[in-house]
C-alpha cells in the first residue's frame, strides 16, 4: 500500500510537471505569434506613413504648380495638415489604442481558441 502511494505522488508530481512545461510551450507560442502581429502592423504603418509622405509631397508639387509659386503649395498641404493633428490630436490616441487592443484581442483569442480545438480532439 505505501509503495502505490508513492508511486501515485510520483505519477502525480510527473504530471503536473508535464502540465506547466505544456503551458510554458503553448505560452511561448502565443507570445511570438503575438509579436509577429504586433512587427507586422508596425511595419505596415511604416509603409502607410511613406506612402503618405511622399504623396503629400507630389500633391504640395501639384499644388504649388497651379499657384504659380511652389512654396504656397507646401503652405497649403502645411496648414491642413497642421489642422487635422489639432482637431484629431486630443483623440487618436485613445482611438488608436482601442482599435489595435482590439484587433490584438480577436487575433490572440482566435490563436488560443484554434489551440484548444487542436488539443481537444
Amino acid at each position: 500500500m505505501n509503495e502505490s502511494i508513492k508511486e501515485l505522488a510520483r505519477d502525480l508530481k510527473d504530471y503536473i510537471e508535464l502540465r506547466f512545461d505544456w503551458i510554458a510551450l503553448n505560452a511561448s507560442e502565443v507570445l511570438s505569434h503575438l509579436v509577429s502581429i504586433v512587427l507586422q502592423k508596425i511595419f505596415a504603418i511604416i509603409l502607410l506613413g511613406i506612402a503618405l509622405f511622399f504623396l503629400m509631397f507630389a500633391l504640395a508639387q501639384y499644388l504649388g504648380d497651379l499657384m504659380g509659386n511652389p512654396i504656397f503649395g507646401y503652405l497649403c498641404i502645411g496648414s491642413v495638415l497642421l489642422l487635422l493633428s489639432i482637431l484629431f490630436l486630443p483623440n487618436t490616441p485613445r482611438f488608436i489604442f482601442n482599435r489595435m487592443k482590439e484587433s490584438l484581442t480577436h487575433d490572440l483569442s482566435n490563436k488560443l481558441l484554434v489551440k484548444k480545438k487542436d488539443y481537444d480532439k
